[in-house]
């Protein structure tokens, strides 16, 4: 099938301007990337692959002086013996420009062939990682905070493209130039003969990276990087019901690797400071507490700690030591809100140490006729049978 006009592709006159030109291939790569087109994607994926190869060439001043003046020969070298492939795709930060803000990048590029868009072009630049770094922090919180949930601000590491080089690396008026080394491909080819037999190697090209490209001059304000780091605040959602060292994901929140800027993610561990005398398990709380013999005996109402404040417990007559009460709703909630387990609470007796002769008497008294367990009679203090 015959290549069309790169100007034709785009939509664009011979005299557009390089602003005319962006603004067609975003206008065209929204429409016809296979994302949006999922009744017939095979052939919406080579029509955005058509559209990105006539961007590659008409948005590079070198490569469109060259393509008019002597047409598709004049730029075959910059694509390699297989054509235009996305390795050699260099402007892939206009895609991202492209959809204007991060949501719909995500859900744009999310399928499979954003990695093998994105993955050789970052490869050129930043080595093999297919994206930028991830970071993990940990963020300690008050434990009432794993009910009512929270949302704290972090300080991370930025990295953002660098606006007065547009990300490219060089000083802005220049422009950069097609490596000498490996003449705009990118890659080296050594051929060795060993019989009958050639072996072809190809690798990347050290002195661009596989960019095809390098810097005259490099931009100032980046020192040639085409990104700027920096550090930002970043407020983070704890939703409600989270467990004690849980991982958050926060996808493209961390670091961007070259001038691709595609960031990595943001893992934030969430530890909740402990609160003495009172464990976690599931949605239950369980905690202790003590009360006097004659409470316990009598009745009463003791003021427990719970997650977030206090509240107060009813006890009923004669009570056992060691017994549990079960105060509904006062746990942790389901993970993002919802119904609240129990709080757990055992109570032990505290027998009074020490005891006037009156006190004792009028306790062997009250207690002389309590039943055993087993119905008998019981008498004294320790339950001494009659």
């Amino acid at each position: 099938m015959a290549k069309r006009d790169y100007y034709d592709v785009l939509g664009v006159p011979r005299t557009a301007t390089p602003d005319d030109i962006r603004s067609s291939y975003r206008r065209l790569a929204r429409q016809h990337h296979p994302d949006m087109n999922k009744d017939n994607p095979k052939a919406s994926e080579e029509r955005f692959k058509e559209l990105s190869e006539a961007y590659e060439v008409l948005a590079d001043e070198e490569k469109r002086r060259r393509y008019d003046q002597a047409g598709f020969s004049a730029v075959e070298t910059d694509f390699g013996p297989q054509g235009f492939t996305w390795q050699n795709f260099t402007h892939a930060q206009d895609l991202e420009d492209l959809l204007g803000n991060s949501a719909f990048f995500e859900q744009l590029f999310g399928s499979g062939m954003a990695d093998s868009l994105f993955g050789a072009t970052r490869t050129r630049r930043s080595g093999p990682a297919n994206r930028g770094s991830d970071i993990e922090v940990t963020v300690r919180l008050p434990l009432a905070d794993a009910v009512t949930g929270a949302e704290p601000t972090l300080e991370v590491p930025h990295t953002g493209r660098c606006e007065d080089c547009r990300g490219t690396g060089a000083k802005r008026g220049t422009a950069l130039e097609t490596c000498p080394e490996c003449e705009g491909r990118g890659q080296l080819r050594r051929t060795q003969t060993r019989g009958y037999a050639q072996l072809i190697s190809i690798t990347e090209c050290p002195m661009c990276h596989g960019a095809g490209r390098r810097i005259r001059e490099k931009c100032p304000t980046c020192e040639g990087s085409g990104i700027i780091r920096h550090l930002r605040k970043l407020k983070v959602t704890i939703p409600p019901g989270m467990e004690d060292g849980a991982v958050l994901r926060l996808a493209r929140q961390g670091v961007a690797s070259g001038g691709i800027m595609i960031p990595g993610d943001l893992f934030v561990q969430v530890i909740f400071e402990p609160v003495e005398g009172l464990r976690r398990e599931g949605r239950d709380a369980f905690t202790e507490t003590r009360v006097p013999l004659s409470t316990a005996m009598f009745g009463g109402e003791v003021r427990v700690p719970t997650i977030t404040s206090d509240a107060l417990l009813k006890i009923p007559p004669s009570t056992q030591p060691e017994s549990q009460f079960r105060m509904r709703g006062e746990g942790f909630p389901r993970f993002r809100g919802g119904d609240r387990g129990d709080l757990i609470v055992t109570l032990h007796v505290e027998v009074p140490r020490s005891l006037s002769s009156r006190q004792k008497d009028l306790l062997k008294e009250a207690l002389a006729s309590v039943p055993g367990p087993d119905g008998t009679k019981r008498s004294g203090l320790f339950g001494r049978r009659s």
